[in-house]
């Protein structure tokens, strides 16, 4: 959806350009009717002290105002019809009544609030992941591939795993890997998920930030990553109270980078009971799955309702 959707936008409408190079241009004066008001009015001489550059910015403006329109009139057309993204946000905010939406026109970042018990939890995300997106050539998951291929090499014998066809070894002791090896676990027919098919999922990866304040202890903020309805941890941060009461908004705390402050280790690195822990701290709180799929499908929705807010913005400005 993303890509179809960036791929539109860059597409030129040839023939809509050339409509408007053409309405541009017949409200000029016929040279009949530029004789005939010479012959009423005579034409008074005056010294030119003025640029003509101003009339050919008007008439760049114009033009861009006039193809902004058309744009703004496409993608209205091209979303006439609610998407799925729609029906799901729906359902996940009729769903969990408890998460309350703050988001404003014409802002990246989004925050969704609520209570647990004497906690306040905020959960923050933004649009701009949606313009930045994993390169084609890189895979989210590459990292963990790599570390299964390891354990896979230190293995005696080579032993058989789900998803190794073709395998052997060379009398060197090298893994010896038929062409169809090659491809990932995932893309194979015989392995693929159906649920890695469905249509309209968006397929981008979001980075969330989790805030957990409660009152004289400061806050915990969690940075996640949120793709295909899971969630992984990259770190945890323990801010002190005093940073928290000095703190203006919520999103100076999400945002706060100071080199001084030890962010913790990466999670990767953390015993394996405390990993799963702080999972199930997380999720208790409402920091699930539901709320991994939402997210990209409320980046989708929004980014696509904010850049047609900025089509409209920029039209009004420069007609």
């Amino acid at each position: 959806m993303m890509s179809l959707r960036i791929l539109s936008r860059s597409v030129p409408r040839t023939s809509l350009r050339l409509a408007t190079n053409y309405s541009t241009r017949t409200s000029t004066f016929t040279p009949a009717l530029h004789a005939a008001v010479r012959q009423q009015h005579p034409r008074i001489i005056a010294p030119r002290c003025f640029s003509t550059s101003l009339c050919r910015r008007d008439d760049s403006a114009q033009e861009l105002a006039a193809k902004l329109n058309q744009e703004i009139q496409l993608e209205t057309e091209e979303n006439a019809t609610p998407a799925e993204s729609n029906s799901n946000i729906d359902a996940f905010t009729s769903q969990n009544p408890h998460w309350e939406i703050v988001d404003n026109e014409g802002e990246q970042e989004v925050l969704l609030k609520r209570k647990y018990e004497d906690e306040d939890i905020t959960v923050s995300f933004s649009i701009e992941d949606f313009n930045t997106p994993f390169p084609e050539n890189e895979d989210p998951d590459e990292a963990l591939m790599d570390e299964e291929d390891e354990l896979g090499d230190a293995q005696s014998g080579g032993a058989n795993t789900k998803g190794a066809i073709n395998q052997g070894r060379t009398s060197g002791g090298n893994i010896k890997v038929a062409p169809e090896d090659s491809v990932a676990p995932g893309d194979r027919e015989g392995l693929r998920d159906p649920e890695d098919e469905q249509d309209g999922q968006p397929a981008f990866p979001a980075n969330v930030n989790v805030l957990v304040q409660r009152k004289g202890k400061g806050a915990l903020r969690i940075h996640l990553i949120a793709d295909n309805g899971v969630w992984t941890i990259q770190n945890v941060t323990h801010l002190p109270d005093s940073r928290t009461t000095n703190a203006k908004t919520v999103s100076e705390l999400l945002n706060d980078q100071s080199e001084t402050l030890y962010t913790g280790p990466p999670f990767q690195q953390l015993d394996e009971e405390v990993q799963g822990l702080l999972e199930t701290y997380l999720d208790v709180r409402g920091i699930n799955t539901g709320l991994a799929l939402f997210v990209p499908e409320y980046i989708d929705v929004k980014e696509q309702k904010e850049y047609l807010g900025w089509l409209k913005r920029v039209r009004e400005f420069v007609e």
